[in-house]
């Protein structure tokens, strides 16, 4: 059973209701789309984030047996979509299977959309600014589409451990410029059917990359229950080969905090601080857009 106080929550919901019945000048209406399983402990995280960047949301749970279900219980008002995928739906067809969710029911509805992993939160170019701000003065460009820079924040053993909230509590990261392209963000009307995100869309991208901070490993608990259940036996023909070599070395996964980067709320430091190859051990050769996480 969850103990978090979810007054700030309720207070997300509260602002995201009074805002969508607030008479106001018409602005880009942007959607977030999350895909959730057994990412609980971040998930409150992510869908305030979301809110807060005065996002609708859509959520399906894929199965999940942690306590995901009860956090979106929480959420319930805010959502505009929210269903439950049983586990036995093949995780390879979850994402085209949203895609053409999108395409018949949200994009004429739609401005811009939003589609981060449940354990990402999605930044702008440098932190000037909010994610929602940087991203009006997207829409107002000719670009149709972002890529971003992928910084893993990883657990080491100056996380205070006290600290619910994995956003607040892991401080320490490294850019990892060696992985597919993170393309979590594009105007709705060029949606097509999306393949983890890594594929591209029609029209041009934008010149600058945003940046999205991706918690996979957020306690030794959490990540032995990634590798052995969570993502066990998700390799398929050059996809998420990566977590089966975790588990063949994951000794090597408990980072020291001197090995990372520390954020101080200032911006993040692009320079490759720790070699994630270490860790995620690419096969010789990978081919374009099959590297996932």
């Amino acid at each position: 059973m969850l103990t978090k106080d979810y007054g700030g929550a309720f207070k997300n919901i509260q602002r995201y209701l009074v805002d969508s019945i607030r008479p106001r000048k018409r602005h880009p209406k942007f959607l977030c789309v999350l895909l959730c399983y057994n990412d609980g402990d971040i998930l409150e995280d992510v869908i305030d984030h979301m809110l807060e960047n005065r996002h609708d949301i859509i959520v399906w749970d894929h199965g999940s047996d942690d306590e995901t279900a009860e956090v979106l219980d929480k959420y319930e008002p805010a959502f505009i979509e929210r269903k439950f995928i049983p586990r036995s739906f093949d995780f390879y067809q979850l994402y085209p299977k949203m895609s053409q969710n999108l395409i018949e029911n949200y994009i004429d509805r739609y401005d811009w959309i939003s589609w981060p992993d449940d354990d990402e939160i999605l930044e702008g170019p440098d932190r000037t600014k909010t994610y929602y701000e940087h991203l009006l003065e997207v829409y107002y460009s000719p670009y149709n589409y972002i890529r971003f820079n992928n910084f893993n924040y990883w657990f080491t053993d100056k996380d205070d451990v006290g600290i619910r909230s994995p956003m607040e509590r892991i401080k320490h990261y490294s850019l990892r410029p060696e992985c597919g392209p993170r393309i979590r963000s594009w105007r709705a009307s060029v949606t097509n059917i999306r393949r983890f995100n890594l594929n591209s869309l029609r029209g041009k991208q934008y010149p600058v990359n945003f940046n999205l901070r991706h918690y996979p490993m957020r306690s030794y608990d959490r990540m032995m229950r990634r590798l052995n259940k969570d993502r066990a036996g998700l390799q398929r023909k050059g996809n998420n080969y990566h977590y089966d070599n975790m588990k063949k070395n994951f000794l090597k996964m408990c980072l020291r905090p001197e090995q990372l980067h520390y954020d101080d709320g200032g911006e993040l430091k692009p320079d490759v601080k720790f070699d994630w190859k270490e860790i995620y051990e690419y096969p010789m050769a990978v081919p374009a857009g099959r590297r996932t996480s």
